[in-house]
């Protein structure tokens, strides 16, 4: 229980190592973390954005300070190993003290539109982009038998899931299962597993994925305000301050939390025992309005898919 153990978050002269870390939350809270003394290595597939990001880092960092930049695409598990290997190279082999698992990307469709390319691209995009790297950055901590941290980022989409996310939420809702298997086992090594689930970024990856969004989804989604990166950033560095396991970023995500946590450690005792009475009545309203947004969306979806074609010819 979090008010039983003194939070352990210090970056200041630990080895950061942030994937997805050249754009959004990644690329923020790389920043966040070399403002406060940390060695950052930030991974990332693109090349160019990579060393833009790179340059920004090390405008903010001391002469004393290791921060690097590694291409790799993380959705191969021999390039998420080898990335990790050649960073550990620039501190004497040892594994990073922390991971932040940023990299990933949402491509919102209805699944009846989707391909089984698009199904299978969307759940590398989102589970194995992660897992492969908290794979090799475990056995190598284990192996060297190093303490620290390893988040991994999931989504609201995580906890509960509604029209448009079929090709996103199921590797946002693996990531939460991979988190707490792992929150467990890593108790053997005195690792600390943490898992993020953030609402809507103002991030490059989030105007994107706006691109294919369904209408019905921009619907249910349009009370929630997207923070800045940088806000994101913070609330999630304050969650490992505080050493919470399952960190959000709004009330209405906590509310969904403890409707679904699976026992897993709360946050604060009081607080969320006033969060789950009021998310014992709000969620099920909540859920409600969102079945309601879709079957009102209904007879469009039907229209638009007899004129397309998707709908086979009555005879």
């Amino acid at each position: 229980m979090p008010w039983f153990n003194k939070p352990t978050y210090q970056p200041r002269g630990k080895h950061c190592y942030v994937t997805g870390g050249s754009s959004g939350l990644g690329k923020a809270l790389a920043e966040s973390l070399v403002k406060q003394g940390a060695h950052v290595t930030i991974v990332a597939r693109d090349v160019k954005k990579g060393e833009q990001a790179l340059e920004g880092l090390k405008a903010l960092a001391s002469p004393s300070q290791i921060v690097t930049f590694i291409s790799a695409d993380l959705v191969d598990p021999t390039s998420s190993t080898d990335a990790l290997i050649q960073c550990a190279s620039l501190h004497g082999g040892q594994a990073p003290d922390y991971i932040f698992c940023c990299a990933g990307f949402a491509k919102p469709k209805f699944f009846v539109e989707s391909t089984p390319e698009e199904m299978k691209d969307g759940f590398d995009g989102v589970y194995w982009v992660t897992a492969y790297t908290v794979h090799a950055a475990t056995k190598m901590m284990v192996k060297q038998r190093r303490t620290g941290k390893i988040v991994l980022v999931s989504s609201f989409a995580g906890y509960t899931s509604f029209a448009g996310y079929s090709n996103y939420s199921p590797g946002k809702y693996a990531l939460r299962g991979l988190a707490d298997a792992l929150r467990s086992e890593m108790i053997l090594h005195n690792i600390d597993i943490h898992i993020f689930m953030p609402c809507g970024i103002l991030s490059p990856g989030y105007e994107v994925e706006n691109l294919t969004k369904p209408a019905i989804t921009h619907k249910v989604e349009e009370n929630d305000t997207p923070l800045t990166p940088e806000e994101c950033s913070r609330r999630l560095e304050n969650g490992l301050k505080k050493g919470y396991y399952q960190i959000t970023d709004n009330l209405v995500t906590d509310l969904v939390r403890l409707r679904s946590n699976g026992g897993v450690p709360t946050n604060n005792f009081f607080m969320d025992t006033i969060y789950l009475l009021i998310g014992s009545f709000g969620v099920p309203i909540w859920r409600m309005t969102v079945d309601w947004e879709v079957r009102k969306a209904r007879k469009g979806i039907q229209v638009e898919y007899e004129a397309t074609g998707i709908y086979e010819a009555q005879s």
